[in-house]
């Protein structure tokens, strides 16, 4: 599949041309994120202020957690990721405020690319250059890992059955890890969707 290796990312399809496509692609936007890292011993009360904020506590194993207006993103021992809509108050003003001198809040949100992928072929995609196992079995709606695709680091975590996957990549990085996306879908059929802004649950 020689245009896929070479297909520039823009809305349309790639690969296999007849049928339904087994993977549907769509970059999420307008989201702000912020990485909070619970300081020394603090990790207990770090979650009880996520609690009274936005009624959800922050994962300890690695899972995501949506609140009534962030989710997070398990990262790492004490480590999250706040991922919301954008709004008028700096993320990172807003949770600095909550969190206070339990944890470390930094603005992430201008430095990645967030990606929600389905479809029928959408693990089979994945599981050609992520590090872990995807089968049902082992990674639920719900389960989030903190993996490689194609050698490129990456957020991975699974919000719907059938399945639906969202994926966060370092910006710069994005180039790399689209021409593996394409080289993987084409052989079940790729459409690449007008992105949208983000928003916690899945269309």
């Amino acid at each position: 599949m020689a245009d896929a290796l070479h297909f520039a990312y823009s809305p349309g399809r790639l690969g296999r041309r007849e049928g339904s496509p087994g993977l549907v692609l769509q970059e999420l936007t307008q989201f702000a994120l912020a990485s909070v890292i619970a300081r020394k011993g603090q990790a207990a009360p770090a979650a009880a202020a996520a609690q009274r904020a936005f009624g959800t506590s922050l994962p300890s194993t690695p899972a995501f957690a949506a609140g009534n207006e962030l989710a997070f993103v398990w990262s790492g021992p004490g480590h999250w990721l706040a991922l919301g809509p954008q709004a008028t108050e700096p993320v990172e003003a807003r949770l600095s405020a909550v969190f206070g001198a339990h944890a470390s809040v930094f603005d992430q949100g201008g430095s990645r690319m967030l990606l929600e992928l389905r479809g029928p072929r959408a693990r089979d995609v994945l599981a050609k250059g992520v590090s872990i196992d995807l089968h049902p079995r082992g990674f639920k709606t719900g389960n989030v890992a903190v993996t490689t695709a194609s050698h490129l680091a990456v957020h991975l975590w699974q919000v719907a059955d059938e399945p639906v996957y969202r994926l966060l990549v370092v910006r710069t990085w994005f180039d790399s890890l689209w021409r593996w996306l394409a080289a993987s879908a084409a052989e079940y059929g790729c459409e690449v969707l007008t992105p949208t802004p983000y928003t916690a649950h899945t269309s």
